[in-house]
């Protein structure tokens, strides 16, 4: 009985692995060929979507190197005139009381960037939503997305396949922490990319 219990712990978790793998295949080989990480290399876009997050960690109240990365990828994209507006989506009001597209509008205007070039929306709760409302609210059916890459890879798949219509979308890819905080962050979105299959099919 015992060696009946543990075969069938072992085929659970075999099969959860295979699952989790076999999600972050499908989601990472899906962008090739529409993510940059030189500036120079990306064609030119009317709209940049940057994509919201805290600007401090909300385990130990740092500075958020996600944060910071994808302001200095904004920055670079607009003054080097690959985007000519930056629509900030994600949460208006965080776990932690923040609000995220404020702070990356107040960022963006301290580093030059002007008022009128940045959009905010501020119900882009989860990735889903974010791509989900360009396509439903703001009917843009071709920009850039801001992220790191893992985010906006998975920022692609999603947007790709809950369109109303054919999308020409690709992703600039801001630079990875290297923090203990970031790692955590990598674990967690192996299981977010199982989540997507999930969202997609209910």
């Amino acid at each position: 009985m015992l060696r009946r219990l543990f075969f069938r712990l072992l085929l659970t978790v075999v099969v959860f692995v295979l699952l989790v793998a076999g999600c972050n295949v499908v989601i990472s080989s899906f962008t090739g060929g529409r993510l940059y990480s030189d500036v120079a290399e990306v064609p030119h876009y009317d709209v940049g979507v940057l994509l919201g997050t805290s600007p401090r960690t909300r385990f130990d109240d740092k500075e958020n190197s996600f944060f910071v990365n994808r302001i200095d990828a904004a920055e670079k994209l607009y003054k080097a005139g690959k985007i000519d507006h930056i629509l900030i989506s994600g949460s208006d009001n965080s776990n932690d009381g923040v609000s995220e597209v404020d702070a990356m509008k107040d960022a963006l205007m301290g580093r030059g960037i002007p008022a009128a070039a940045i959009m905010l929306d501020g119900k882009g709760y989860r990735t889903i939503e974010s791509v989900a409302r360009l396509d439903s609210v703001y009917h843009i059916s071709r920009y850039l997305l801001i992220s790191q890459r893992f985010h906006n890879q998975r920022a692609m798949y999603l947007a790709s396949h809950i369109a109303s219509h054919a999308v020409d979308v690709a992703g600039f890819n801001a630079a990875d922490p290297t923090t203990f905080f970031s790692k955590r962050i990598f674990v967690r979105e192996w299981f977010a990319r199982v989540k997507v299959f999930w969202d997609l099919l209910f």
